[in-house]
């Protein structure tokens, strides 16, 4: 079917031109030429088995560098690694950390203690057939101090005159009272009633109050801790001496308020104690310097003396044995005293 061919008609001044229509021949001689250039390769369909067989000999020999390193391949660029900062990492508990330390503590130990069993035992073993050329051993007493004896006196005054402090004791002894000065302080205080705390102190103060002697609560504390270089069996003596003295301080004191801790029975008991002491203070005093020895008898002495008093209220109860055996225990409060500053 042919292609219909288009007309342009001009008209100039009233009349219609004739426009003759020139084809582009340049262009289409341009595009044959074009078209006859552009030549599209086949491919060849023919394989070389020669030049393939070359290549794969070439490629199984080793690698030689001859150092050219133009065509070498090039190393990367160092990129940076991504930051897992924002990435959190678990956190381990500390007590899971604590349980397991313990752990490998305890077994550790466990371990070492089963090590040094076994190990000992059998060193002892093939030690002991051979013979010993150590030192033999020696034994020596043990030395410790001597107790502490604390009590609530109640004191009646404080002299700087003994001579004074004498006369003033020796009116209340008169009246069947207690009343006893110290050797070791200064001034001198007069005690006149002694209870193992502050409200068996009291009681005995309440009693004065008929007397019209004041008095004065203080507590006293005699210690002998700190002489360390003591023979065990002075020790010891001392140690059971005021275990009796507190004992009988108790009776005394419930004695005095109307009580009736103070029996036959008790009484015996402790008199059975005391004399077991007796028999021991000759072993244990020979151990004390000569100046300390006349003291420690005088304590013991007293403590006999409160015993017995004791006991004479349990035949007789009457008040003025329990002031007696208020002052027995005042009397063997001080020589104790004297006892530990002697050895100071």
């Amino acid at each position: 079917m042919e292609r219909e061919e288009h007309s342009i008609s001009v008209f100039l001044n009233g009349k219609e031109q004739r426009v003759r229509e020139v084809k582009n021949e340049i262009a289409s001689t341009r595009d044959e030429k074009l078209q006859e250039e552009i030549v599209v390769p086949q491919p060849s369909n023919v394989i070389d088995f020669g030049k393939l067989q070359e290549e794969r000999k070439r490629n199984g020999q080793p690698f030689w560098d001859d150092g050219n390193r133009e065509k070498s391949p090039k190393l990367p660029f160092k990129r940076k690694k991504k930051s897992f900062s924002g990435v959190k990492k678990p956190r381990i508990p500390m007590m899971l950390v604590a349980a397991l330390l313990s752990a490998i503590g305890i077994g550790l130990l466990f371990g070492f203690t089963v090590l040094t069993i076994f190990t000992g035992d059998s060193r002892g073993i093939a030690d002991s057939g051979e013979p010993v050329n150590g030192t033999v051993p020696t034994f020596s007493a043990v030395e410790t101090g001597l107790p502490i004896l604390s009590v609530e006196v109640v004191q009646g005054g404080a002299f700087s005159d003994e001579g004074k402090g004498a006369e003033v004791a020796r009116n209340l002894q008169e009246q069947g009272l207690a009343a006893t000065l110290t050797k070791t302080t200064e001034p001198i205080y007069m005690f006149i009633g002694v209870g193992g705390d502050r409200a068996q102190a009291n009681k005995i103060a309440d009693l004065y109050e008929g007397y019209r002697q004041e008095t004065y609560l203080k507590s006293y504390r005699i210690d002998g801790q700190f002489l360390t270089e003591q023979d065990e069996k002075v020790s010891n003596w001392f140690a059971n001496a005021v275990a009796l003295y507190k004992e009988i301080l108790q009776l005394s004191v419930d004695g005095l308020d109307g009580g009736t801790m103070i029996t036959a029975e008790r009484v015996k008991q402790l008199d059975q104690s005391l004399q077991a002491l007796q028999v021991e203070r000759e072993q244990a005093f020979m151990r004390l310097p000569t100046e300390a020895q006349p003291h420690a008898l005088a304590m013991g002495d007293s403590l006999l003396n409160a015993t017995e008093k004791l006991r004479l209220y349990v035949e007789s109860p009457t008040e003025e044995e329990l002031w007696q055996t208020q002052q027995a225990i005042l009397d063997a409060l001080v020589h104790y005293e004297q006892v530990i500053q002697s050895l100071s």
